[in-house]
């Protein structure tokens, strides 16, 4: 354990010391936040510290699973945008992307997206739906230590008359975001909700249907 901290230590210095954070703005570098952010990660990890993946929790990782976030690059995607700064335990990520669907697939993802549920023995969560501080309709996955330095903000926002959907998530970097968007998606304040929360919650015992995500293929 303590050769991994070691390693990943040293790993977080030499990307903070020589600037090598990473941005791409193309939507042919979608799957970068996948694989490529790991490939980069993995070229200064020493031996017994590369990760197979970012998703999950503790240091260094996405803090979540991304689960509405297609795996696959999706054909109706449209804009895309990735930040990473590499920092010495909790590391600074940036994610945007929208995907423009025709009307049908666009009511019915819609739909899904309003009946999401997570489940387990004891308790069902459903995204929250804010319509009050954001400039569209929105879903929240995500919204935890606001303005903290582990800070989580997952969301979905919907815009009906252009049949889009626009995917933010990020750890401390939605400025990055809203430099490189065609959306604001910076809530009117970030401290709208009196409690911490997240769709994740016990997630390794939950069950959940995410086959609507085929709507944006």
């Amino acid at each position: 354990m303590k050769k991994v901290l070691v390693g990943i230590l040293i790993v977080s210095l030499m990307f903070a010391f020589c600037g090598c954070g990473k941005e791409r703005t193309d939507i042919s570098d979608y799957q970068y936040m996948y694989d490529g952010i790991v490939t980069d990660w993995n070229k200064y990890a020493t031996p017994g510290c590369e990760r197979e993946t970012l998703l999950g929790f503790g240091e260094y990782l996405y803090n979540s699973q991304l689960i509405f976030f297609p795996r696959e690059t999706p054909s109706t995607l449209n804009e895309f945008y990735f930040h990473w700064t590499p920092l010495i335990d909790v590391d600074g990520y940036a994610i945007y992307f929208t995907c423009v669907l025709d009307e049908k697939n666009y009511t019915a993802f819609v739909d899904e997206l309003s009946n999401f549920e997570v489940s387990n023995d004891t308790k069902t969560n459903k995204l929250l739906y804010d319509t009050d501080h954001f400039s569209y309709p929105t879903y929240i996955a995500q919204w935890s230590k606001v303005e903290e330095k582990w800070e989580v903000l997952e969301y979905i926002m919907l815009d009906e008359a252009k049949h889009t959907v626009v995917f933010v998530y990020t750890m401390g970097e939605l400025e990055y975001i809203e430099e490189h968007s065609s959306y604001i998606v910076t809530p009117t304040e970030l401290h709208f909700l009196e409690k911490d929360f997240s769709i994740y919650e016990d997630f390794d015992k939950c069950t959940y249907d995410i086959s609507f995500l085929e709507y944006l293929k």
